[in-house]
């Protein structure tokens, strides 16, 4: 199956479009673009207007490159800008309205928890580990083994 999935970080937006089947992930397409959706007053809680728009525009670009590949599900997932922003929930509907894309906006226990799937899934766990995801907006620490994640902790 081939899928889409969007990281909307706090300075970086992702996109990776890949084919999918039991036995491994090929990616097809890779990139990322320095939105910066905390610019200006993400500190106040507020998504600027200049942002607001870069962002929107973004993910109209990405969605064409999503049909382009013929992604047959796409996964848009909004952090630490997006959900603590008085607007977030304007710019997630937006981005529906503009580029047809649904976006989950998650809380950081659940970021975490895809931080640590991604890093298991590259096989560089070796015994007990600590990761540390440090964003634009946010702060993630895991504790973790090969088998599973043990702790962890989102600041913002």
């Amino acid at each position: 199956m081939r899928a889409a999935v969007i990281d909307l970080g706090t300075n970086t937006f992702h996109l990776i479009i890949a084919d999918i089947s039991d036995a491994n992930v090929q990616i097809i397409y890779k990139t990322n673009v320095p939105v910066r959706l905390g610019q200006g007053r993400i500190n106040e809680n507020i998504i600027i207007p200049e942002a607001f728009e870069r962002g929107v525009e973004t993910l109209k670009i990405f969605k064409q490159q999503i049909d382009k590949y013929k992604a047959r599900q796409t996964l848009a997932v909004a952090t630490s800008a997006v959900r603590s922003a008085t607007n977030g929930k304007d710019f997630v509907d937006a981005v529906r309205k503009n580029a047809s894309i649904n976006i989950q906006v998650i809380d950081g226990d659940k970021e975490a928890e895809y931080i640590y799937n991604g890093v298991k899934a590259t096989g560089i766990i070796n015994g007990t580990s600590l990761i540390m995801d440090i964003g634009g907006g946010s702060t993630e620490f895991i504790i973790c083994d090969n088998n599973k994640l043990l702790w962890k902790k989102a600041i913002t």
